[in-house]
C-alpha cells in the first residue's frame, strides 16, 4: 500500500484515489498546476494526497515537502483569523534589532579612527585604541551577557568621518567609538549614546604666525575637516572673517596642510587639536589660539542605530555606570594625564567643568532629575543648531 506526501496544510484538498503509475504522473502535474495556480490567486496551499510507492521518489513535479504547516507570506492586509491553522505568523520577536543582528552574525562590528588622539586612534600595529573606544570594550561585556554570547567577537572597521552616518544607517557598524559630536540634526539619521566628553572648537597655528583669533585669518587660508562640527562653525563665519577654506578628509589631512604651510591655521575641537600637537614630532612648533567659535561646548557621544531604543537602553546603561562607578574619571586619567602609547606622548590635560558636568548629568540616567535633564539638553541643540547654518554636522 502506498504512503502519503503531505504539502502544507490548507483549507482545500483532493480526494485520494489509487492510480497507475502513468495516470499518477497525469495527475501529478495537473495537481501541481492546480496548486501554484490557486496559491498565487488565493494565497492558499493544498494538501495534495499523493500514493508513493515504498522506496520511490514522489510523483515527478511534485517538491519534497515536510508534514508541518509552513506559513505564506501575507500581503499587506491580510490578517489570519482566530483559530486558524492554514497560515501561521513567525513569532514576533522581543529582541532588539541590533542585538538581533549581532546575535546572528556571532559578532559585533565597532567603528574607529585612525588619528583622533585621545579618543580613538591606532596603535604601531594598526590597532584600534583610545578612550572612546575603551568605552566601547566596557560595553561589549554588557552585551555578551544580555545575548547570553560569552564567545561574541569584536570586528574593528576604521570609519571616516563623512561615512559614520552612512554606516550606521547601513548596519554595517553597530556603534561608532570616536569623538562624534552630537546635534539635532544628526538625530534624525542616527541616535546617539549619553554624552561622555565636552570640547571646544577653536583655532591651532604655527608659534609666531600672529594670528589670535579667527578674525585674523582674512586672505590666510584655514584647513578643516569635512563633515565636522568646526566645518559648520568656519562656514558660519566665512564670508565675514574672508579668509579660504581648505577642506580635509580626516584629522591627519588637516594637520598635514598646516605642517607643510599649505594652511594657516586648522579648526577642530580642542582636545583633538592638543592630541594632534602632542603626537607630532616638533609639539612646540604649534599653539592652540583664541575663544571657542561657539558659546557651547560640543558633547561627544557614541553614534548608535536609530530607532533602536533597546539598544541604546543597554548603552546608555552600561554608560551610567562608569560614570557613576569612577571608571569614567579613570579611564581620563590613562588617556589624558599620563604617557599613552604609540608615541610615549602626555596631553596633561584635566577634565574641564564642562566634562564633569557631563559626568554629573550621566551619572544621574535613570532618574527621573536625569530624564528630565536629558529633554532639556535636546531642547537646547535644537536651538543651537537653528541658530547655525546647517551644514553636515559634528566632530
Amino acid at each position: 500500500m502506498g504512503t502519503f506526501l503531505l504539502a502544507p496544510t490548507s483549507t482545500m484538498s483532493l480526494p485520494l484515489c489509487p492510480l497507475s503509475s502513468p495516470a499518477a504522473i497525469a495527475v501529478g502535474l495537473l495537481r501541481t498546476f492546480l496548486h501554484h495556480a490557486l496559491k498565487t490567486i488565493a494565497g492558499l496551499t493544498l494538501v495534495i494526497p499523493v500514493i508513493v510507492h515504498a522506496g520511490q521518489p514522489p510523483v515527478p513535479g511534485l517538491p519534497r515537502v515536510s508534514t508541518l504547516a509552513m506559513p505564506l507570506p501575507l500581503s499587506g492586509g491580510d490578517s489570519p483569523e482566530t483559530g486558524d491553522s492554514a497560515i501561521t505568523q513567525a513569532p514576533t520577536s522581543d529582541v532588539a534589532p541590533t542585538m538581533a543582528r549581532i546575535r546572528e552574525r556571532g559578532r559585533i562590528v565597532l567603528g574607529y579612527r585612525q588619528t583622533a588622539v585621545p579618543f580613538s586612534y591606532v596603535d604601531a600595529k594598526d590597532q584600534p585604541m583610545g578612550l572612546a573606544w575603551a568605552l566601547c570594550q566596557r560595553i561589549v561585556p554588557t552585551l555578551q551577557r544580555e545575548l547570553a554570547m560569552p564567545d561574541l567577537r569584536i570586528t574593528p572597521v576604521r570609519v571616516i568621518e563623512q561615512m559614520r552616518g552612512p554606516l550606521i544607517k547601513a548596519d554595517a557598524i553597530d556603534i561608532d567609538c570616536a569623538p562624534s559630536t552630537v546635534t539635532a540634526a544628526r538625530e534624525r539619521q542616527v541616535a546617539f549614546s549619553l554624552p561622555y566628553y565636552a570640547a571646544n572648537v577653536r583655532l591651532m597655528v604655527r608659534r609666531g604666525a600672529g594670528i589670535h583669533t579667527i578674525d585674523d585669518m582674512r586672505g590666510l587660508r584655514l584647513a578643516v575637516v569635512q563633515g565636522t562640527t568646526a566645518e559648520r562653525l568656519v562656514r558660519a563665519r566665512h564670508a565675514r572673517a574672508g579668509f579660504q577654506l581648505l577642506m580635509a578628509r580626516d584629522y591627519a589631512d588637516a594637520f598635514r596642510m598646516l605642517r607643510e604651510h599649505r594652511a594657516q591655521a586648522l579648526a577642530l575641537d580642542d582636545v583633538l587639536l592638543e592630541g594632534l600637537r602632542a603626537t607630532s614630532k616638533s609639539p612646540n612648533t604649534f599653539q592652540i589660539v583664541g575663544p571657542p567659535l561657539s558659546n557651547q561646548p560640543e558633547h561627544y557621544a557614541l553614534v548608535l542605530p536609530k530607532d533602536d531604543p533597546v539598544f541604546k537602553q543597554r548603552v546608555d546603561a552600561a554608560l551610567a555606570e562608569m560614570f557613576r562607578n569612577g571608571e569614567m574619571a579613570r579611564l581620563q586619567r590613562e588617556w589624558f594625564q599620563t604617557a599613552v602609547p604609540p608615541f610615549g606622548h602626555n596631553l596633561n590635560v584635566e577634565p574641564s567643568a564642562e566634562v564633569l558636568a557631563v559626568w554629573e548629568t550621566g551619572a544621574r540616567y535613570g532618574t527621573a532629575s536625569g530624564d528630565a535633564e536629558g529633554s532639556a539638553q535636546r531642547s537646547n541643540r535644537s536651538d543651537h543648531d537653528a541658530s547655525t547654518a546647517s551644514q553636515p554636522s559634528g566632530t
